[in-house]
């Protein structure tokens, strides 16, 4: 008899490892708190518009490893997804770029801005438009993986070897850093560490072929997060697995220093031969289980990694359609815009014209972001009233400045 799964959490990791048990002939039984499934992997929405807060790409939604297991998991399959033609826009003052697929127009937008950075230009747009470093990725299990699949490795490994060597060490901070132009030296950092997403010692490998693994084989799903994530939910029950909303895990028991069940909000258990956490790791590890189980390494993760700075977002319904305009745009505002003491000189804007479910036809669903600090949000909110007001002063100001863009 096939051994019993529990699995907690069905966001897209829980209901992921829900469908290859039950795949693989697991009974899968799926407990989460919330009314639906998600997770992190979810939209907002008001008034007719919809604010995607997860999905801006599926990698790998036309090929490669990853599209196997997307299609394994039913997330593909009949949806349309829109391929974006450039990773964004930057702009300042007089100064644009689009950081777009075709190499060759983007090399010749740089240069036409810095003839003396050409040789720097060339060399980014070779590193952006070369292999891909995701086609080293594969589906095959640690350990599980036998001489053919390793052998597969290594050949896609070979031509990259010269660019581990060059860039192996070096941030994209550290490159930008090196052209001669003040705004190309802005401009390709924001390439990547854009406000609002922060990704500072971004490693320069990372850029790696990002032109394919990022626009041509990564699209945006019509319908957003929701559509997925509801695909891969009705999979894995089509595969015969169970799954129970609005039940909290309080604690996971644990016999022989194996877990062997859980233990809900209002008391009952559950038990299986095997439990899979899907929920949030630092609630497992330090709350529920005591630190008891933490690795040296685990401890070192969770107090020593850099966390990705809090962000301030704002979404607006624009009554206007935008499909025609960069959908990814980075600029340059005119005055900063001050919170806590810092002052933000470049904003991120993002709209979702391109989708048609997203707002009431003929608007458009709109974002704004920039990272900030989240001990100064978290004092404020202690007095509601100055916390609204601070919030609608930087809305205020950020359409400001969308309206003088």
């Amino acid at each position: 008899m096939a051994k019993s799964v529990i699995i907690v959490g069905a966001g897209i990791a829980g209901l992921s490892a829900g469908c290859y048990a039950r795949m693989n002939g697991y009974p899968a039984t799926i407990f989460e708190m919330h009314n639906r499934p998600g997770g992190l992997c979810t939209a907002w929405t008001r008034k007719g518009y919809t604010w995607d807060i997860s999905m801006h790409l599926l990698t790998g939604s036309k090929s490669g490893a990853l599209h196997q297991m997307w299609r394994e998991l039913g997330a593909v399959q009949n949806r349309r997804f829109v391929y974006h033609k450039a990773l964004v826009r930057a702009e300042s003052g007089e100064k644009s770029v689009d950081f777009c697929a075709d190499t060759r127009r983007l090399e010749e937008q740089l240069l036409a801005i810095s003839q003396a950075d050409a040789g720097r230009i060339r060399e980014f747009v070779r590193l952006l438009g070369g292999r891909s470093i995701i086609g080293l990725m594969s589906l095959d299990a640690p350990g599980m993986s036998g001489g053919l699949s390793k052998l597969k490795m290594l050949l896609a490994t070979l031509p990259l070897l010269g660019t581990f060597r060059k860039y192996g060490k070096m941030t994209l901070q550290e490159f930008a850093a090196g052209f001669q132009d003040p705004f190309l030296r802005e401009a390709i950092r924001l390439s990547i560490d854009r406000p609002g997403w922060p990704m500072p010692d971004y490693p320069m490998m990372g850029a790696t072929g990002l032109l394919t693994s990022a626009l041509t084989e990564a699209g945006v799903p019509i319908g957003g997060s929701r559509q997925v994530i509801n695909a891969i939910a009705d999979r894995y029950q089509r595969l015969g697995g169970e799954v129970h909303f609005r039940c909290k895990v309080r604690e996971l028991i644990v016999e022989d220093d194996r877990a062997c069940g859980i233990r809900l909000e209002d008391g009952t258990e559950q038990r299986a031969d095997i439990v899979v956490w899907a929920a949030d790791g630092h609630t497992l590890l330090f709350d529920i289980l005591g630190s008891r189980y933490l690795s040296d390494e685990l401890r070192a993760r969770y107090q020593e990694w850099r966390v990705v700075r809090p962000m301030v977002h704002v979404m607006l319904g624009v009554a206007r359609d935008m499909s025609q305009e960069p959908c990814r745009l980075t600029f340059k505002t005119d005055k900063p815009i001050a919170i806590a003491g810092q002052a933000f000189p470049w904003l991120t804007f993002i709209h979702h014209g391109f989708d048609p479910t997203s707002a009431p036809q003929g608007k458009t669903a709109a974002e704004v972001w920039y990272d900030t600090d989240y001990a100064y949000w978290e004092k404020l909110y202690q007095d509601k009233p100055a916390y609204q007001a601070e919030k609608q002063r930087v809305a205020n100001e950020t359409i400001a400045a969308l309206d003088k863009r």
